[in-house]
């Protein structure tokens, strides 16, 4: 019921945007607000990371071409889009895509050709497209796609999979890729959102609005409820900082420990404190109070960026398959932003391929 109004809302907001008739979106004069993937582009074009043409046009179904791509994940990973002289023959220090390509290419994100070319104004294929992003957004093994046209020998064939697994990339209704076409820019963008939002995928956002319950449930302290979301073979791991959680460090509590877990009056050791090093020993009450909600945590319409990504590399080196749901409190003026602090859900998929939750991971700013 939430997403239901979340998205009608949503359209409320958009079409009251524009003056009788509602013709555009955004500023875009030939992509229009009833289109399926109006979403994706009005997120990329509201973060900076897509514009349009000076004619006030969008031109959706254009092919993308190397620059532009580049240019559009480097905007999303905030890469230094500075225009400066790389290491392509075909690249010079005043190419509007040249900051990019160069940092892009330091990141590995893409390659030149023989020769020190860069080809800037080859057109991208979808398969090229799903290397790309695999690339930059480092996804997880997945299992092997099904695609009829993209066989096990195929270059794309590991990246195509982990991108479809992850909903980021789809195919066709007759089971189909066709990585050999050129991506378009609105397919292109949808890919691009998707990456770094992943809200715009269906299972994702249920995701999102179960993170947002389990939040209620902490809040009202109850563990009973939470522990609906927890597996019998997994448990639940509280770490009060993201890199105390590495090495199997924290503490977990079965799935019928947690109902009694505000009550348990058992003293734990729940890891360190980072900066002093000392041991934080605490009740499941007490720990509940300093560390697991201390702070103002809302819920959330959109996954958003993280403030704290070395929180999330650290949790993905215990959870390597980990989706994280981070609620983030900034801090304080008063402390200029260095009192901030963070709730991470950590779930995983069962076998079942139903999201279960894993971990509650904490993490904070400590001197």
């Amino acid at each position: 019921m939430r997403k239901i109004l979340f998205l009608a809302a949503a359209f409320f907001l958009l079409f009251s945007t524009f003056s009788a008739p509602a013709k555009a979106v955004v500023t875009f004069d030939d992509f229009f607000a009833n289109d399926p993937f109006a979403f994706e582009v009005i997120y990329l074009h509201e973060q900076g990371i897509v514009s349009g043409y000076p004619d006030g046009t969008f031109r959706p179904n254009a092919p993308v071409t190397r620059a532009e791509a580049i240019t559009m994940i480097g905007r999303a990973l905030e890469l230094d889009g500075t225009k400066r002289a790389t290491p392509f023959k075909d690249v010079s220090a005043g190419h509007f895509a040249s900051g990019y390509i160069a940092s892009g290419a330091e990141a590995g994100i893409v390659n030149g050709f023989p020769g020190n070319y860069f080809r800037p104004n080859w057109k991208v294929t979808r398969a090229q497209t799903a290397v790309m992003l695999d690339r930059a957004f480092d996804f997880p093994d997945a299992p092997n796609a099904k695609f009829s046209d993209v066989g096990p020998n195929h270059f794309a064939y590991e990246a195509i999979s982990r991108l479809a697994y992850q909903g980021v990339a789809r195919g066709y209704t007759d089971n189909t890729f066709r990585p050999d076409n050129n991506v378009t820019r609105v397919h292109f963008a949808v890919f691009l959102a998707r990456a770094i939002e992943p809200s715009f995928i269906p299972d994702k956002q249920a995701l999102l609005e179960t993170a947002n319950d389990i939040l209620a449930d902490l809040k009202a302290k109850d563990f009973a409820a939470v522990s609906s979301y927890v597996s019998a073979q997994k448990g639940l791991t509280f770490c009060p900082y993201s890199g105390g959680c590495l090495d199997s460090g924290g503490v977990t509590f079965t799935k019928a420990q947690l109902p009694g877990f505000m009550q348990n009056s058992k003293i734990y050791q729940w890891g360190y404190q980072d900066g002093s090093g000392f041991p934080i020993k605490l009740t499941p009450a007490q720990y509940y109070n300093q560390y697991l909600m201390n702070a103002t945590y809302n819920e959330k319409e959109r996954y958003g960026r993280t403030e704290q990504p070395m929180t999330h590399e650290q949790i993905k080196e215990r959870f390597p398959n980990a989706m994280i749901v981070e609620f983030y409190y900034p801090g304080t003026d008063q402390y200029d932003g260095m009192d901030w602090q963070n709730l991470n859900m950590v779930f995983e998929k069962n076998s079942s391929g139903k999201w279960i939750l894993v971990a509650l991971v904490n993490n904070r700013w400590t001197i």
